[in-house]
């Protein structure tokens, strides 16, 4: 498919070229958001509402959260499409994590896959934070959340601690 793609590329004009990248421009809400960031010099606006389609899994502004792991990881996958720096990805996935610990301190005990997925979002992040060398940007921000663990049951606070210690001393 992408040779067809490529043959079909290279019998467009540059104005035909340029038609095309407007159409889908116009057509997929996901290339507008990836040209925000390639072209934009501030990715905050693009990262907000990401970062609001989270807090709505967890704490809608009406009635109670979901909590749903799958939710959450679909907007980070579909964050991934668009991304252009990876701190913004961390961000994200430090977000993620953070309204995960959130929700558990204001619903209660919720259950072990739940935690498996916040510890594996942490670290995620603790991986990537390492790769992109980004560890004086992030470390407070992950000491803040392993600080909001310390009351969590199934290891939690203990598995979260053990990667902070592993990725940023």
């Amino acid at each position: 498919m992408k040779s067809e793609l490529n043959k079909y590329l290279k019998t467009l004009t540059e104005k035909e070229l340029i038609k095309e990248v407007k159409k889908l421009y116009d057509k997929f809400d996901s290339v507008k958001k990836y040209y925000e960031l390639e072209l934009g010099n501030n990715s905050e606006k693009v990262l907000a509402g990401f970062k609001l389609r989270i807090k709505k899994e967890y704490f809608p502004n009406r009635g109670y959260g979901h909590g749903r792991s799958s939710v959450s990881r679909k907007v980070i996958t579909d964050f991934k499409k668009i991304s252009i720096h990876p701190k913004d990805l961390i961000e994200l996935i430090l977000y993620r994590t953070e309204m995960m610990l959130d929700f558990t301190n204001a619903y209660g005990d919720i259950n072990e896959s739940f935690y498996n997925t916040l510890e594996g979002s942490f670290e995620q992040a603790c991986k990537l934070i390492k790769k992109e060398k980004l560890e004086g940007y992030f470390k407070k921000y992950c000491e803040e959340l392993v600080g909001k663990s310390k009351h969590l049951g199934w290891g939690v606070s203990d598995s979260m601690n053990y990667m902070y210690e592993e990725y940023f001393n």
